[in-house]
């Protein structure tokens, strides 16, 4: 019977511990959360841009094999009119049909320079071989080697699908999937804007066009503002002893 207090003692401290400890960390929480404000996170409002200007398909629908051309409302095939008359000036002519082809080629100002002569469904080669529309690069690589080298290697032009070369689910799109064969320069572009994380530093792209006396990061507006610090100020520079 000696024992009996005792072990109702150990029992109590234990029933008290096991109250008091979940019961501090009740109030602990409820303090924190009584004595700390809304936390406000510097997001800078989104920018809003064109559907349009995001599309990952192709720049342009590229002839395909065989190639066909809209004509009186209806698709028709280059031989259906190319193989009644025979349309290869030396001098080069003026268009009697296809006024929406502009030629801003270089050098290529008649339609023989690349259009089979006796076959307009095929493309021409320097040797005098002909491909179909759907080896065009090879037909571009004539004049543009190093720019076909850089496209086959995967460093010029647009790759969809998947990065992984010889993958099933790469496409690599051709020359004229991009650039207009006719007309091959490119349209001026407005750049899109850039990511905006909390983390992103300043711009260093082109200093001349863009504001650099403030960060443009959020966050380091933030924290510089409240240490204190002017933004776009240069840093301190440490005292060094003599």
């Amino acid at each position: 019977m000696q024992g009996a207090p005792s072990r109702f003692r150990e029992q109590s401290s234990a029933f008290i511990a096991g109250w008091t400890l979940p019961i501090g960390f009740v109030v602990v929480a409820l303090a924190l959360l009584m004595n700390s404000g809304p936390v406000r996170i510097p997001v800078e409002s989104p920018a809003i841009v064109s559907e349009s200007l995001t599309a990952i398909g192709p720049r342009r629908e590229a002839l395909r094999d065989p190639p066909t051309i809209g004509v009186e409302g209806r698709e028709e095939n280059c031989r259906a009119c190319h193989q009644i008359f025979h349309s290869a000036s030396a001098a080069g002519a003026k268009l009697s049909y296809h006024h929406d082809i502009v030629l801003s080629h270089g050098l290529n100002d008649r339609c023989v320079n690349c259009h089979d002569i006796d076959d307009r469904e095929r493309l021409t080669l320097r040797d005098g071989t002909t491909i179909p529309f759907a080896e065009t690069p090879l037909l571009c690589a004539q004049c543009h080697g190093t720019t076909y080298r850089d496209w086959q290697r995967g460093t010029h032009g647009k790759t969809l699908g998947s990065w992984i070369t010889g993958s099933g689910a790469q496409v690599r799109l051709g020359c004229n999937e991009c650039h207009d064969p006719h007309a091959p320069r490119y349209p001026a572009y407005e750049p899109l804007p850039g990511p905006r994380t909390l983390r992103m530093g300043e711009p260093t792209h082109d200093e001349a066009a863009h504001d650099r006396s403030t960060p443009r990061s959020p966050l380091r507006r933030w924290r510089e503002a409240a240490s204190g610090v002017v933004p776009g100020a240069a840093p301190p520079v440490p005292a060094h002893e003599p």
